[in-house]
C-alpha cells in the first residue's frame, strides 16, 4: 500500500530495457490523416503553459493483468500493435513528436512555442523479470531503495524545462510475469491531464480498430482573448533554472481507495453537520475528510495557523460565447487555493465546514476571477519549481473524471492506474477514478510520520476501502 521514496534513476535491477525506438507521426489516410498544420506549425505557449514550464512531468500508466482465452494475442504483436496505432496517434496530436523552441528579444523576454517538428518520441520496450502483477500493485512497506513500479516509466530524469532539447512524450511497454503496464511521460508545459487522457483514449481506440478518433483543437480561438496573446517571459529564468539535483526530503506515498458507498456515507454525515441547502460534491468532501486526517497527523499543528490545500479548475467549457473546446490541446486550468485555520478544520464535527468551504471556492472561481488571473499572470509571470512550493501545503493533481480504466488496449480493463516519482512532495495528493463507478483512489505522499499516522488514524481509515 505504501512505499518510501527515492532517487528513481537508479532503477530497478529486475527492469531490463530490451529496445528503445523513436517512433513518428504517421501519415495515414482518412479519418486518421495529418490535420494540415498551416500557422500551427508553431504554436505558442500560453500563460496556463507556462507556470508549469519549470515542474516536473506527467507520469502516469495502467497496469493491466494477461488477457483470458477470449483475447488469443501474444504479447509481441500486442506490443507492435501498440507501436503502430501509437504513431497513428501521433499523427493527430503532432504537437507531442516534436520540441520546444524559443524566441528570444532583445529585452532578455522570450517567446516560447512547440515547434512541430516531428522529432519524435521513445517508445520503450521492457521486461520485468519475476514481477508479478500483485507484487507491482502491492509493494513492501517500506521499500528500499524505490518501488519497481518506479521503473516502469521512462524518462524519469526530464523535466519540462528540458523539452527543448529532450522529448515531450515518452512511452514505455513493460511487460511482468502475468501483465504489463503501459507507462507514459509526458512534459507538463505541452498538455494537461484532460489533453493527455484524450490521447490515450484515441491511441487504445485505434488499438482495438475503433472509429473513435475525434482530433484535439490547436487554435486558441476563445473567448479568453488572454490566450491568443503571444506571451513574453523572463528568458534567463527558464534558461538558467535547475532542479536537476534537488533533494526531496524522505516520503512515504500510498494509494487510498474510496468505494461509492463509503463516499456516500461521507457526504451524508457532511451534509448533516450543514445549515441550509448547500450541495457538496463526491470530491469535495473527499479533499476534506483527506484534509483533516492529515492536518491531524502532523506533529503538533499551531491551532491558530492557517494550512492550504491547492486544487485546480478547468477552464473548458468555460467563457462565453466561444467556450474552450472539450478537446482543446493544452493546458487548460487554473490553481485556486481553499484556506483556513487549524483549529477549524480539526474541530469535532467539521467535515460539513471543510467540504463546503472547498464548495465556496470553486463556486466563487467565475469567468471573470479567472480571466483576471490569466491577466494579472501575463502581467507578472510567476514560474516555480518544485523545491519553490509553499512547504506544508496540500497540492491536489488528477480527476475522477478522466476515464482511466475506459482506456482498453485491447487487453480488457486496467487493474490499477499509478503515477511515477514525477512532482511527488510532502503533501501532494493525486485522485483517479476507482475501478468501479463512483469509486476513487487517491495517491498520497507524506513525510514519513505523517503518513504512518494517517494510517493509523481510525476515522480516515473507516473510509477506506482496503
Amino acid at each position: 500500500m505504501a512505499s518510501s521514496t527515492s532517487d528513481p534513476r537508479t532503477p530497478d535491477a529486475r527492469v531490463r530495457i530490451l529496445s528503445t525506438e523513436i517512433i513518428h507521426a504517421k501519415n495515414t489516410q482518412s479519418p486518421l490523416e495529418r490535420i494540415p498544420l498551416t500557422a500551427c506549425d508553431l504554436i505558442p505557449l500560453t500563460a496556463c503553459d507556462l507556470r508549469l514550464i519549470l515542474v516536473r512531468t506527467i507520469q502516469n500508466g495502467l497496469l493491466f493483468r494477461n488477457p483470458t482465452d477470449h483475447h488469443p494475442i501474444s504479447r509481441q504483436a500486442f506490443i507492435e500493435n501498440l507501436k503502430s496505432a501509437f504513431s497513428k496517434a501521433l499523427a493527430l496530436h503532432h504537437p507531442f513528436a516534436g520540441r520546444l523552441t524559443a524566441d528570444e528579444h532583445p529585452d532578455g523576454s522570450a517567446t516560447v512555442y512547440i515547434d512541430c517538428n516531428d522529432a519524435g518520441c521513445p517508445f520503450l520496450h521492457a521486461v520485468a523479470d519475476g514481477i508479478t502483477v500483485d507484487e507491482a500493485l502491492n509493494q513492501p512497506f517500506p521499500v528500499p531503495p524505490a518501488p519497481v513500479l518506479w521503473s516502469f516509466f521512462p524518462s524519469n530524469d526530464v523535466k519540462n524545462y528540458h523539452g527543448f532539447i529532450r522529448p515531450l512524450m515518452s512511452i514505455q511497454i513493460t511487460e511482468l510475469v502475468d501483465g504489463v503496464f503501459i507507462g507514459w511521460t509526458i512534459n507538463h508545459a505541452v498538455a494537461d491531464g484532460t489533453t493527455h487522457w484524450n490521447f490515450h483514449r484515441i491511441w487504445s481506440s485505434i488499438c482495438r480498430g475503433s472509429g473513435d478518433h475525434s482530433p484535439p483543437v490547436f487554435t486558441r480561438d476563445s473567448s479568453l482573448e488572454a490566450i491568443k496573446k503571444k506571451i513574453r517571459v523572463p528568458w534567463s529564468r527558464i534558461r538558467d533554472f535547475n532542479e536537476d539535483n534537488l533533494v526531496i526530503p524522505p516520503l512515504k506515498e500510498g494509494t487510498f481507495h474510496f468505494s461509492k458507498k463509503k463516499i456516500a456515507e461521507l457526504k451524508a454525515k457532511g451534509t448533516a453537520e450543514l445549515s441550509g441547502s448547500r450541495q457538496i460534491s463526491s470530491l469535495q468532501i473527499l479533499i476534506a475528510h483527506l484534509w483533516r486526517a492529515v492536518i491531524r497527523s502532523r506533529a503538533d499543528p499551531d491551532p491558530e495557523s492557517e494550512t492550504r490545500f491547492g486544487i485546480q479548475v478547468g477552464f473548458r467549457g468555460r467563457f462565453e460565447p466561444n467556450k474552450f473546446p472539450a478537446h482543446y490541446f493544452g493546458n487548460a486550468i487554473g490553481g485556486r487555493t481553499v484556506t483556513m485555520k487549524v483549529k477549524d478544520l480539526v474541530a469535532e464535527g467539521s467535515l460539513g465546514r471543510v467540504a463546503a468551504e472547498v464548495n465556496r471556492v470553486v463556486a466563487e472561481t467565475t469567468d471573470e476571477k479567472l480571466r483576471e488571473a490569466v491577466e494579472d499572470w501575463i502581467e507578472s509571470p510567476d514560474m516555480r519549481g518544485l523545491g519553490e512550493f509553499t512547504e506544508g501545503a496540500l497540492m491536489l493533481s488528477g480527476s475522477p473524471r478522466f476515464d482511466a480504466y475506459g482506456t482498453d488496449f485491447g487487453w480488457g480493463k486496467a487493474v490499477a492506474v499509478r503515477s511515477g516519482w514525477a512532482n511527488k512532495c510532502d503533501g501532494k495528493v493525486t485522485v483517479f477514478p476507482g475501478p468501479e463507478t463512483g469509486s476513487m483512489g487517491f495517491e498520497i505522499c507524506l513525510s514519513p510520520e505523517c503518513f504512518d499516522r494517517l494510517r493509523m488514524d481510525s476515522e480516515f481509515m473507516a473510509a477506506v476501502t482496503e
